[in-house]
């Protein structure tokens, strides 16, 4: 028997017949996708965000005073269906969301958590920094982030300009809310009656964090919204309130991720026009889990309200996890994070805003032709040739703080004018 959501919003049958679409497509030509996609990978991802995400953060996680320990996922069935059967720190039982993501863009797996790596790093089959953790803020894991790219420029040998350059064509993965606005239901409804705790401030937060990304050097942004926290296990326990009914969702905490993904959506638009060459991809989680639970049986779902590994998972979980929603009580199982991942990658515009991952993976700032003269010269007087000599720069000390200290024909120490200004661009210079 189908077990599913006794309140759900009106889905349209598209929607359902999309997801059909989605796994059997991925199922049947993912091979040959993800090879077109590796073709045009980008030079990494960085990831961002909360247990969604996490590949491993929360296994170095103290506990405190305030919080006590914190939700670790180190320990059995976590992993049950990871190669080797490992506890990897997912909130899975495999795979999550990050890892196909990552799969997808043609970059294998997730990159590791940031606190597991050493005081160097190993760029072998380094992808990037997967900053993801339940409980460090998003300002702190930019920190991280900009440790992170400093050895990779110290360790790579970079100049500052191919090091802005990796960083502008990476993919930067983020997904943030989910708890924090579960906190913020608790307030407003729990324990202080009336505190409306605004969901504007967790906006107006993650719009600092993605200022300073991009600050950072970061343009390609891949961001997922929350999902109808009311539907899952944890959001549909009664918190003390009457007319509790096993497997319906709270309503009330669907209506704050309704508002907050609302918001979220204007923000990266305003933020997009606001701030030259960000480019960006909302994934619509919560349009994704809508859709499969109207229709859970079209996706290949039988369960989508209760938990597969119920309580801390520490006992042993469904037999047939592949057909549940709900890995524990908050975060999905390994099949729920592909799909969710897919639709994101190949699927249609109403599971992304405005274009798809695999758009923003695609999308090439424009080209900039560039007329003038040794105002803007990248190189042409080198090539020139008169009766009389030409003004050139190719000769010290013309270009001594260039990456490479040779003359490049810029009639500057270094950049010139043209280089900043089509930073990130194509440029063909043409001297008049």
């Amino acid at each position: 028997m189908t077990t599913g959501h006794s309140v759900m919003k009106d889905i349209s049958t598209s929607a359902v017949l999309w997801l059909v679409l989605i796994v059997i497509s991925f199922q049947v030509l993912g091979a040959t996708a993800r090879h077109k996609v590796q073709q045009q990978k980008p030079p990494a991802i960085f990831v961002f965000g909360d247990g969604l995400l996490d590949v491993g953060n929360n296994n170095y996680l103290n506990s405190s005073e305030y919080f006590g320990a914190p939700l670790q996922a180190n320990h059995s069935y976590y992993g049950i269906d990871f190669p080797n059967a490992v506890a990897t720190g997912r909130f899975s039982n495999g795979y999550n969301m990050a890892d196909f993501i990552a799969k997808a863009l043609g970059l294998g797996i997730s990159p590791p958590a940031y606190l597991s790596l050493a005081t160097t790093i190993n760029m072998e089959n380094f992808n990037g920094d997967d900053s993801t953790q339940v409980t460090i803020p998003l300002l702190e894991q930019v920190e991280n982030f900009a440790a992170t790219t400093d050895q990779i420029k110290k360790q790579l040998k970079l100049g500052h300009k191919l090091n802005e350059d990796l960083i502008s064509k990476s993919v930067f993965l983020l997904s943030f809310g989910t708890k924090d606005l579960l906190h913020v239901w608790l307030l407003q409804n729990a324990m202080f009656k009336g505190n409306q705790s605004s969901v504007q401030y967790l906006l107006s937060s993650y719009g600092v964090g993605i200022k300073a990304l991009y600050d950072a050097g970061a343009r390609k942004f891949a961001v997922i919204n929350v999902p109808p926290i009311g539907c899952a296990p944890a959001g549909q326990m009664p918190w003390r309130r009457r007319g509790y009914v096993p497997g319906r969702c709270d309503e009330s905490k669907n209506k704050l991720a309704a508002e907050f993904n609302d918001g979220l959506r204007r923000l990266m638009a305003s933020l997009s026009s606001e701030l030259h060459g960000l480019i960006y991809s909302v994934g619509d989680l919560y349009g994704v889990a809508n859709a499969t639970f109207a229709k859970p049986s079209a996706a290949g779902f039988v369960d989508v309200a209760d938990a597969c590994c119920g309580g801390p998972c520490d006992s042993p979980p469904c037999q047939n996890r592949t057909q549940y929603w709900f890995w524990d009580y908050s975060y999905p199982t390994q099949q729920a994070a592909m799909l969710a991942a897919v639709a994101f990658f190949y699927g249609p515009a109403q599971f992304t805003v405005p274009i798809s991952f695999k758009k923003l993976v695609q999308k090439m700032p424009a080209a900039i032709f560039v007329f003038g003269d040794g105002l803007l010269d990248v190189s042409n007087n080198s090539c020139l040739n008169y009766s009389r000599s030409p003004n050139q720069a190719n000769h010290s000390y013309y270009s001594i703080d260039f990456p490479t200290s040779k003359p490049t024909g810029r009639f500057s120490n270094g950049y010139n004018m043209v280089d900043f200004i089509g930073n990130g661009s194509i440029l063909f210079s043409l001297l008049l």
